[in-house]
């Protein structure tokens, strides 16, 4: 086995994980149960407590012990987590599994981008990162085209039995998924350094590293305010934003299988499309078109404008993704680059808290106004954190800076 392999493994091992046969359904499921908004945002909010909590510790696991089993350990908790949510009709419960689930998270946090990072960095092949991401990130939409529309009519009539199904669906692809990380390997570069450093070393290292590097916090916030309203909050919001503009709930899985398509079909072409836009007016412009559609959303309520919020917003985070993957990797070393990022979704949590304990509130009182607040948020990041080619531009610098120290 070789690391060559990695990018293609990891590429099967999440296409297979995002087979996710609830996510058409998923915030009409927390209502069956009887969950509300507030409620739903509080389990987010029990993610990310979680996720605050265990990232440096299973981020330093990644670079002491090695990214794989990181990976691995994340998995089967995972595959336990999943097959529990079929018991939880309460919302404690879904509280205490939403906290595991946080925890799950951050073994692959991290870890998963400095693998697939440091395999390609060994290989000398590094710049081909946002390509490489770009097909993973794609992967996650392949199975949807199937299961979106599988997991909407199966849970038609939102009855307890069809959501048991779905969650035994996604246990079954997790399981395979798990089998495939075993056959992840790891990667020479890095390891030798960090497996010699203590815990403390590697977590001093890394807070010395994002301290020295003003544009990798500023790339790290732009990411991150977009994100956590294009993703997590949205993921809350848009069924039933549809379901309130008439799109009929059998068609949400078409919908999310559509978009996953084209999502999947673009993939392949990332390069080209960031050549074209060119950097800079691509993170400008994947950030201002949520932006718009957030604000226009919370005016207006017809199928054919929900339809094209959904596949906007999608499209937009998806582009996002892979470009800042390339960009903050290159400016984190490689023996502490797990613990690095891992610290980095540390800090995203602190934004999550607060994003979502408002959010929560908001929505209760009027999903409207939760929509204008979430395209409040993509403004500040446009505004204060926009990324400019000079910062682009430094970061190629830094990058001839350290390749021109080496060989001296």
């Amino acid at each position: 086995m070789d690391v060559a392999d990695n990018p293609r493994k990891y590429f099967w091992f999440t296409l297979l994980n995002s087979s996710s046969f609830m996510a058409p359904v998923i915030t009409l499921f927390y209502f069956s149960r009887g969950l509300d908004y507030q409620q739903i945002f509080m389990l987010l909010l029990a993610i990310v407590v979680a996720m605050f909590l265990s990232e440096v510790p299973t981020g330093i696991i990644g670079d002491k012990y090695g990214r794989k089993t990181s990976i691995i350990i994340g998995q089967v908790l995972g595959i336990v987590v999943t097959g529990l949510t079929m018991f939880a009709h309460s919302f404690l419960f879904f509280l205490i599994l939403s906290f595991c689930v946080g925890i799950v998270v951050t073994f692959a946090s991290g870890s998963d981008e400095a693998l697939l990072y440091d395999s390609l960095k060994q290989l000398k092949k590094e710049k081909d990162m946002n390509r490489v991401m770009g097909r993973i990130s794609g992967a996650s939409f392949i199975p949807v085209v199937i299961s979106a529309p599988i997991g909407a009519f199966i849970a038609r009539n939102l009855t307890d039995t069809q959501f048991n199904t779905l969650i035994l669906l996604n246990v079954i692809s997790s399981a395979i998924a798990l089998f495939i990380a075993f056959g992840l390997v790891e990667p020479r570069i890095g390891q030798k350094k960090s497996g010699k450093k203590s815990s403390w070393e590697l977590f001093k290292s890394s807070y010395r590293d994002i301290k020295n590097s003003p544009t990798l916090v500023r790339l790290f916030i732009n990411k991150t305010l977009v994100l956590i309203v294009c993703s997590h909050v949205f993921s809350v919001l848009w069924q039933p934003y549809l379901k309130d503009s008439g799109v009929p709930i059998a068609a949400f899985g078409i919908l999310v299988a559509f978009g996953a398509a084209i999502i999947a079909l673009c993939s392949r072409y990332i390069e080209k499309i960031e050549r074209f836009f060119r950097t800079e007016k691509l993170f400008f412009y994947s950030a201002l078109l949520p932006l718009i559609f957030f604000a226009a959303a919370a005016l207006l309520h017809n199928i054919i404008f929900a339809v094209l919020f959904y596949l906007v917003i999608n499209i937009m985070l998806w582009i996002r993704y892979p470009v800042f993957s390339q960009y903050m990797n290159t400016h984190i070393k490689s023996h502490n680059r797990a613990t690095v990022l891992s610290a980095l979704s540390m800090v995203d949590s602190l934004f999550d808290i607060v994003i979502f304990l408002t959010v929560g509130f908001i929505s209760n009182v009027n999903l409207s106004y939760s929509l204008l607040f979430c395209a409040a948020i993509i403004l500040l990041a446009l505004v204060f954190f926009r990324i400019r080619d000079d910062h682009i531009s430094k970061n190629n610098n830094e990058n001839n800076g350290r390749v021109h120290r080496a060989k001296i």
